[in-house]
C-alpha cells in the first residue's frame, strides 16, 4: 500500500504558481493560508510555499510540509477539481493535530 503522494496531485513548476497566485482566491484560517483555482483537472493539485522568513529550521519546514501533504492526502475526495497553495502564518508552537483541523477547515472552505 503506497501511501505518497503521487507526482500527478503536486503543483512543481513555476508558472503553475505564478498563475495560481495570480488568478486564485485567498483563504485565511488561523494558523493557514490557501490559495486556490479551479483545476484544468478532474483531480486536485496541492503547492506548498511554506517561508524560510517565517520558519527558519528546516526541520519546521518539513513537518509543515508533510503535515499539509498528509491531510490534502486524507481530504483529496472532497477536492475535486480544485488546484491549491498552501502557505502558513507566524505563529508559535501549536498541536500537529490543531493545525491539521485548521487545514481541514479550509478545505471544507474552499470545496464549497
Amino acid at each position: 500500500m503506497n501511501l505518497k503522494l503521487p507526482q500527478s496531485m503536486r503543483i512543481t513548476k513555476a508558472r503553475e504558481y505564478a498563475h495560481i497566485f495570480k488568478q486564485g482566491v485567498h483563504s485565511h484560517g488561523k494558523f493557514w493560508q490557501i490559495i486556490s483555482i479551479p483545476s484544468e483537472n478532474k483531480n486536485s493539485s496541492l503547492g506548498l510555499a511554506i517561508s524560510k522568513k517565517i520558519h527558519k529550521r528546516a526541520v519546521d519546514r518539513n513537518l509543515l510540509k508533510r503535515l499539509a501533504r498528509e491531510t490534502f492526502r486524507l481530504n483529496q475526495d472532497n477536492l475535486k477539481g480544485v488546484d491549491l497553495v498552501v502557505m502558513t502564518k507566524n505563529y508559535t508552537k501549536v498541536d500537529n493535530r490543531i493545525l491539521a483541523t485548521d487545514l481541514q477547515s479550509l478545505f471544507y472552505k474552499v470545496s464549497q
